[in-house]
């Protein structure tokens, strides 16, 4: 540095005979390189400021953006709460619906428990409304097993249940539609808005339950709802008949000869009409009387068989329901009669002496030992139904008392008991895994006489030869209006003892005829 300062000093005065201490400036640092030091400073100052300006900008900027992440967040989070808030409110109302399901199914079954109630009351009290005798079946044999627990799951239980009392009645024998031909026109108009009563309650009691998912059963297959559209249906065309003049009317005559076309048909057949006469009706032209097929028939008359024929399957269902509720009604006899004869026996039991109790214990020894091993001793007995198929059909008879009364065919509820015979045979080639085949050990009959004219005369059962000896026909007469019926048994021996399931009595209308086959057993 010092030699370059040399050599520009001496550069200096050669040239222009300047010195540092001898030139016309003054200035003692002429041979130094000239700075403009407040130049340099300025722009040092103006550099820093950029600088500190872009700093400051950045950072600014960088707030600015942190401040709208933030209010970005802030944003998010409130919408964050309002959709949480929104799916809140969409649950407490989905949870109302439901309660409000519930609290409507609780309510329109409460509607229907009190119009049962109500019905049950004036029944157990004697001052029973058609009505109440027509909901009595319902409400002795008709109740689901869901309501019979609900009602038992009652934390409050009054002291006088009406439908507990009720339970001590018998049941009604006579068909609903017979029962409404003895009213008059104004019972039976009032019997049509409580039976409109009864099915709009029931209805909307099975639609609550629905939709609440506690019962899908259609409506259509629901037997009480069934059982109050029928009798709707019925009691309007008896309203109709009495309007249109009663007997000597215009609608009795045309009902007369409507009715004659439906006789002797089965339920099935009768469906098949009604559907050949809907599809009839739905091809005619215009409303004309010429169907598509160009037949020509009378619209206002297939109408009238139609609605005839509507009302004539709602009677056929009437007398079905009526039946199975006839079958509860004797099931709940026999019950009844097994509890007395047991307790009976065990009387019995007790005075007999015990000679005699160990007889008979050695015949039930004996029953029991042609059972093979590891066989239980009721293994394989079943009751099957006894149905129409089995019915002998009787040569048409005239009757004294036809032309008063209508014949007709007893209701019957008949089976058949069949098992396994444990003889030495099937002993030594059967065992519980492979069982002989089954055969017929005994009957049960039930035959119903509701309606008997002469009541002081009870039925009676007789035996007659079949076409070959392996069969015989066991017949029942009881007397007018009850034509006899009769059906083709197998022919053996019957047990008569009490103690082997023998019964025959009648009670209540019920002709009841049990009874089991002897047993023969070898013997050396």
């Amino acid at each position: 540095e010092e030699r370059r300062a040399q050599r520009r000093t001496a550069r200096i005065t050669s040239k222009f005979g300047y010195t540092a201490e001898e030139n016309p400036f003054n200035d003692p640092n002429l041979h130094e390189a000239f700075s403009w030091k407040k130049k340099e400073d300025k722009i040092k100052k103006d550099e820093l400021k950029g600088e500190e300006q872009k700093s400051r900008s950045t950072k600014q900027d960088h707030i600015f953006e942190e401040i709208e992440k933030v209010r970005r967040r802030r944003d998010e989070r409130e919408q964050h709460f309002e959709e949480m808030e929104r799916i809140k409110g969409e649950e407490s109302r989905m949870k109302e619906l439901e309660n409000y399901d519930e609290w409507a199914r609780k309510e329109e079954e409460f509607h229907l428990q009190q119009q049962r109630q109500r019905s049950a009351i004036r029944l157990v009290e004697g001052r029973e409304k058609p009505v109440d005798v027509l909901a009595k079946n319902l409400l002795l044999f008709g109740l689901s097993e869901e309501e019979r627990k609900n009602r038992a799951a009652v934390k409050y239980q009054e002291r006088y249940n009406a439908m507990d009392e009720l339970q001590a009645l018998e049941a009604e024998l006579e068909e609903p539609h017979v029962f409404l031909k003895d009213l008059k026109l104004n019972e039976l108009e009032e019997l049509l808005q409580d039976i409109e009563v009864f099915r709009k309650l029931e209805r909307e009691a099975l639609i609550a339950a629905r939709n609440t998912g506690r019962n899908l059963e259609e409506s259509d297959d629901n037997p009480i709802l069934k059982y109050w559209d029928a009798l709707h249906l019925v009691a309007s065309d008896e309203i109709k008949f009495l309007k249109t003049g009663g007997a000597g009317g215009s609608h009795s005559v045309t009902k007369e000869d409507i009715q004659k076309l439906f006789e002797g048909q089965s339920q099935e057949a009768l469906t098949k009409m009604q559907d050949e006469i809907v599809a009839k009706l739905r091809r005619s032209v215009g409303g004309s009387a010429i169907d598509t097929d160009g037949g020509v028939f009378d619209i206002e008359y297939w109408q009238t068989v139609l609605s005839q024929l509507t009302v004539h399957l709602a009677k056929v269902e009437l007398s079905d329901l009526h039946s199975k509720m006839l079958v509860r009604q004797l099931e709940r006899l026999e019950k009844k009669k097994e509890a007395l004869s047991k307790a009976a026996e065990t009387a019995k039991d007790q005075e007999k002496s015990g000679a005699s109790d160990s007889k008979a214990d050695a015949e039930e020894a004996e029953d029991t030992a042609i059972v093979p091993k590891g066989v239980e001793p009721g293994f394989g007995d079943l009751d099957e139904e006894l149905g129409l198929s089995s019915e002998v059909d009787l040569h048409a008879t005239s009757y004294a008392w036809q032309e008063r009364y209508r014949p007709r065919k007893p209701r019957y509820f008949n089976r058949v008991k069949t098992g396994y015979d444990w003889n030495k045979y099937n002993q030594s080639h059967y065992d519980h895994d492979n069982p002989p085949p089954k055969t017929v050990q005994g009957y049960k009959f039930n035959i119903f006489y509701p309606d008997l004219i002469d009541r002081t005369q009870t039925p009676q059962y007789s035996l007659e030869r079949a076409a070959t000896d392996e069969f015989c026909i066991i017949r029942f007469r009881a007397g007018p209006p009850y034509e006899d019926v009769a059906f083709k048994i197998i022919n053996r021996e019957w047990n008569r003892s009490r103690r082997r399931g023998f019964r025959c009595t009648f009670e209540r209308g019920v002709l009841s005829l049990y009874f089991n086959f002897k047993s023969h057993w070898y013997r050396r």
